[in-house]
């Protein structure tokens, strides 16, 4: 694909003269994501405090007297609205690589509105604030806010769509040097979208037999470069030169520092250490050494504390729940053959150590350790309620027990066994990054239908490769979402069994 074809298509078609490239211009408007994100979050948080002073003032239409002292109140509301803020945050609502898809669906913003306000209800009985308040208080302000944020997103988001389609997020990046890192850079910017708008390939190289352009037209020099920075036709620029040309790539950098652009070095090496679809790849700095991130915490800040409680609150739940049906299966067990209720099997969990995973046995043998052999259609050792046990998952509830003493996650890549870990180890290269967190009851690839047996190295690669997107994406809505999911499309499944 050629550089005209990432324009505009008007620009497009004037384009290339002599080899150069119409850049697009100046005035162009740009939108930053991170501020239109907080601008939203702002707006949200607007939403639910008139939706208090709403709330109030209907109180007293009804006649409905509020004995909360106006200082008191003030706090409740402003507690509130911080809170909200913080979970919709959580929930992904201010997600900058999709600002311009802002959700307006009610049941992701109620869920946010009733996990905030649960909270806040919780705190305010505490202190005994929320007995001095209408019993309707709450509800009518929750159901208010909802509604409002519902019409709030619904405007923003049509505005937000509109302003996408006129290019306002859209990045415009220029490359400085021509050759395999500003093609590889080339085709990212052909797949990722609107994001990126790759305006021009620099190089002051003129000698056709020293670079390799692979048909990318050349818009310039380093000195059009600059111009072009400096009228406002670039907002980023990528320093692309073998890791060899160190000395020239820090005086083009100097050059290029009086631009009000953001500027990157991406030098060959660098390029071939980064997995081209990965985004967590960011350059950072320890006093004067300049580094390049491979990758970060999978779990980083707030998100072990969340994740534990979710495993927690909800796990806690549904034991109680499932504790009938799990004494029911206990009993079908014992009278349908000979052996334990439980079959207890050594599995690798965080950071690959061992953990015993409990299981309702639905087998006639107890293979653990190196004899392991994967259960497969119509397998003989498979008995009568063992069959329907794991047709439905219901062998899997007492991992609940793993999730509640922290050794489990309710979502997260499913726990295999030590010899099929070691087995498929050495042939997939990316296959022990699983164990960056801990296994799960349920998790991505399983909604998504890779579960049960894994005949081939490529299903067990399509696999291994949903639980790392689940990895590096995670977030409480995407476990949530799992959650939900699970159900219809992980317990019963064509491979279950």
């Amino acid at each position: 694909m050629s550089v005209e074809r990432l324009l505009d298509p008007i620009s497009a078609r004037s384009a290339i003269t002599s080899g150069y490239v119409a850049l697009p211009q100046a005035d162009a408007p740009r939108w930053s994501r991170r501020v239109t994100a907080d601008i939203v979050s702002f707006l949200d948080i607007a939403v639910i405090l008139i939706s208090a002073m709403l709330t109030g003032l209907l109180h007293d239409l009804w006649g409905l007297r509020v004995v909360v002292p106006p200082l008191a109140l003030a706090q409740i509301c402003l507690i509130t609205a911080a809170t909200t803020h913080f979970v919709l945050r959580q929930l992904a609502h201010y997600d900058i690589e999709r600002i311009d898809q802002v959700t307006a669906s009610p049941g992701r913003l109620g869920l946010g509105l009733v996990i905030s306000f649960s909270i806040v209800i919780a705190t305010a009985h505490t202190l005994g604030v929320a007995d001095r308040l209408p019993k309707a208080w709450f509800p009518v302000w929750l159901g208010g806010t909802l509604a409002l944020l519902v019409i709030e997103r619904f405007a923003v988001r049509m505005v937000l769509k509109r302003a996408g389609r006129r290019g306002v997020f859209v990045s415009n990046v220029a490359v400085y040097g021509a050759g395999r890192i500003a093609h590889k850079l080339e085709e990212h910017v052909a797949r990722s979208g609107a994001a990126l708008r790759l305006v021009g390939i620099y190089d002051d190289r003129a000698d056709p037999a020293r670079i390799d352009t692979q048909g990318l037209p050349i818009a310039g020099r380093l000195e059009d470069l600059i111009r072009d920075g400096r009228e406002g036709l670039i907002d980023e620029i990528v320093i692309a030169l073998p890791q060899t040309a160190d000395h020239r790539i820090a005086g083009i950098a100097r050059r290029l520092e009086q631009l009000p652009v953001r500027i990157r070095v991406c030098t060959q090496i660098s390029s071939d250490l980064v997995d081209l679809d990965a985004r967590s790849h960011k350059v950072s700095s320890i006093g004067p050494l300049g580094l390049l991130d491979l990758k970060s915490n999978p779990l980083p800040d707030w998100a072990p504390f969340l994740k534990r409680v979710e495993d927690v609150v909800i796990s806690s739940v549904a034991l109680a729940l499932a504790l009938p049906v799990m004494l029911v299966v206990a009993a079908l067990i014992k009278l349908d053959s000979r052996g334990p209720v439980f079959f207890r099997q050594k599995r690798h969990g965080l950071n690959h150590r061992v953990i015993e995973v409990l299981k309702f046995r639905t087998m006639r043998v107890m293979e653990d350790g190196a004899g392991v052999r994967q259960a497969t259609r119509d397998d003989p050792r498979i008995t009568r309620v063992g069959r329907i046990l794991r047709k439905t998952s219901l062998d899997e509830l007492p991992q609940l027990i793993n999730i509640i003493r922290g050794e489990m996650s309710l979502v997260g890549p499913r726990p295999h066994a030590i010899v099929h870990n070691e087995q498929y180890g050495e042939m997939l290269e990316r296959y022990a990054n699983r164990h960056q967190v801990k296994p799960g009851l349920t998790g991505w690839a399983q909604v998504n239908g890779f579960r049960g047996e894994t005949r081939t190295p490529e299903a067990m690669e399509a696999r291994v490769e949903h639980d790392l997107y689940y990895i590096d994406n995670w977030s409480l809505w995407l476990d949530l979402r799992i959650l939900a999911l699970t159900p219809l499309y992980g317990f019963v499944h064509r491979n279950a069994f």
